[in-house]
């Protein structure tokens, strides 16, 4: 998967493109971020024998780009709670035709076999992490599961809407709510912990983070949903402006210098720090007082965080290993800066010049992972480890 592992680095049994799901999804994720944004932007010029409409904009790049790196993150990670290797061979291609097959049928319109193949793929996903869990008799992480079961209703509904034209008004919200506050939990799970695992290989001591802060945020946020069903949008705009200073809170806890000296570190700082802008700035405009749209302010969640977090979490199962941690493949910093540039340049409405960053950004990402299919799989996959 990437260079020769150190002496302390081990492999899992299976070898080559289906031994994990990073290695099937994540490259999937960045082509159809790519391609998504490229068919959205410019279907004027392409000609297409189809009308790509913006409530399939939305779905494509929260259940389809998001949901893709889902898969790929959870059934890469979840060993780490079961124990056992990661789930390999026939399951990872029938995900992998199910998730496709779903992105098919919405551009052919086949909206019924769409809702039900995108509900089979988030719902195969839950059913893999509940029996990696039940075979390794080991607590799980039930909240994952029921993300996933939900992700595969919310998909369901979604495409339903679609057919019959009907779907909310408060429609959009749910799915970037809802990968928001999943990038809060893992991002604010594995972020804190890198930072202080490096601070102390470094000689430094982490800081003690309140136990409250992190519950807060994500508190917030759910007030901030039910309101909004309620369409009381600055009182909702309130809550989600205190969400995004309680994660400044939590971030001012952590070792961030850490970050300075580690480029992997660095691009998931960057990344997550998207999460409270974006929720201030969307806050802000919901109140009618932030200097964005609410369009351009929801781009910073799902173009900087969302998009941000899945990059630099993903491109740590690819760097290469040394004795001194992880290191990012060349040219992973100049696609992690192009897809950064893409998202102010949405928040500007400089439109095209987004969709070109952003494309480049994802195709050069892609392309990175060539080198990175073959071979065993090296653990732990997203952390590397350090010889003192």
């Amino acid at each position: 998967m990437t260079s020769n592992p150190t002496s302390s680095d081990r492999v899992w049994p299976k070898t080559g493109l289906w031994a994990a799901s990073f290695r099937v999804m994540f490259p999937l994720a960045a082509l159809w971020a790519a391609l998504c944004v490229a068919l959205w932007q410019w279907q004027a010029n392409l000609n297409l024998p189809f009308d790509l409409t913006l409530d399939w904009h939305i779905h494509e790049m929260t259940f389809g780009f998001a949901g893709a790196a889902l898969a790929g993150y959870l059934l890469t990670a979840c060993p780490s709670w079961t124990g056992r290797a990661p789930p390999s061979g026939w399951p990872l291609m029938v995900l992998a035709f199910l998730w496709i097959a779903t992105r098919v049928a919405l551009v052919a319109l086949w909206l019924p076999f769409g809702a039900i193949t995108s509900v089979a793929f988030f719902w195969g996903v839950a059913l893999l992490l509940w029996g990696e869990t039940r075979k390794s008799g080991k607590p799980g992480r039930p909240g994952f599961i029921l993300f996933c079961l939900a992700a595969g209703i919310g998909s369901a509904f979604w495409i339903t809407g679609l057919y019959n034209n009907a779907l909310p008004m408060w429609a959009p919200y749910v799915p970037v709510i809802g990968f928001s506050l999943l990038l809060i939990v893992v991002g604010g799970q594995i972020l804190p912990a890198f930072l202080s695992r490096a601070a102390i290989w470094r000689g430094r001591k982490p800081a003690e983070e309140p136990d409250w802060l992190g519950p807060v945020a994500l508190l917030s946020i759910v007030m901030a949903t039910l309101i909004l069903l309620t369409e009381h949008a600055a009182t909702a705009g309130g809550f989600l402006r205190f969400a995004a200073l309680a994660l400044i809170a939590r971030m001012a806890f952590w070792s961030l210098r850490s970050a300075l000296r580690d480029r992997l570190l660095a691009m998931l700082t960057l990344a997550y720090l998207w999460l409270p802008l974006g929720l201030y700035l969307w806050g802000a405009s919901l109140s009618e007082t932030g200097p964005l749209s609410e369009p351009q302010s929801l781009h910073a969640l799902i173009m900087g965080a969302m998009g941000g977090l899945i990059f630099a979490v993903s491109a740590r199962s690819i760097a290469h290993r040394t004795p001194t941690g992880l290191r990012p493949r060349r040219g992973t910093i100049p696609a992690f800066a192009l897809i950064w540039l893409a998202t102010w340049a949405r928040m500007v409405d400089a439109l095209d010049l987004a969709a070109t960053l952003w494309c480049s950004g994802w195709l050069l990402y892609a392309l990175l992972f060539l080198p990175a299919l073959a071979g065993p799989v090296v653990r732990p996959v997203f952390s590397g480890t350090r010889n003192s």
